[in-house]
């Protein structure tokens, strides 16, 4: 199964929609929203595609965001999200409260951790645990997003055009 991993969409309206439709060309199932997703219009954005969202720094007012991702059968956590596909378990998170990041890292409890907040995209081993930050559609450049096989183990980090800036 392929999933879709973005963050730090704050707000950017066009750039997110061309990042949606470019994961969901390639495939995905299923996206993972790091956070600071930053507004009800973003949100709705994902209507009628499979995408689960954690909360940023950024993200508020909760009960705004929540409503939208509500109307749209979208799920949200407050915390780090955790779910299990293809017998992989996999954990998503912002990054922006200290010290939760490394812990969920070295827990060795997950096949593969996703989180955002730095708005540069990276990615590391601990141990069995693919560590990969999907980079950000604001404040970054390149604006990437990543494409990964959870029954695999490939993935991809994409770079989403420039021309799509707002």
């Amino acid at each position: 199964m392929k999933i879709g991993v973005l963050s730090d969409t704050h707000g950017k309206h066009e750039i997110t929609r061309t990042a949606i439709d470019l994961l969901c060309g390639r495939g995905a199932e299923l996206i993972l929203h790091c956070g600071d997703i930053n507004s009800v219009p973003s949100v709705r954005l994902f209507s009628g595609i499979p995408t689960q969202f954690v909360f940023g720094n950024w993200d508020y007012p909760k009960f705004l965001l929540t409503g939208a991702m509500r109307d749209i059968g979208a799920a949200w956590h407050d915390g780090p999200g955790r779910i299990e596909l293809a017998g992989k378990r996999i954990g998503w998170l912002h990054g922006h409260v200290r010290g939760e990041r490394p812990k969920l890292e070295q827990s060795g409890e997950l096949d593969y951790l996703f989180y955002g907040h730095s708005h540069k995209a990276e990615t590391h081993q601990t141990g069995k645990t693919l560590v990969l930050n999907p980079g950000a559609l604001h404040r970054a450049r390149p604006k990437t997003v990543a494409l990964v096989d959870v029954a695999t183990g490939e993935w991809e980090l994409v770079e989403v055009p420039q021309d799509a800036r707002t």
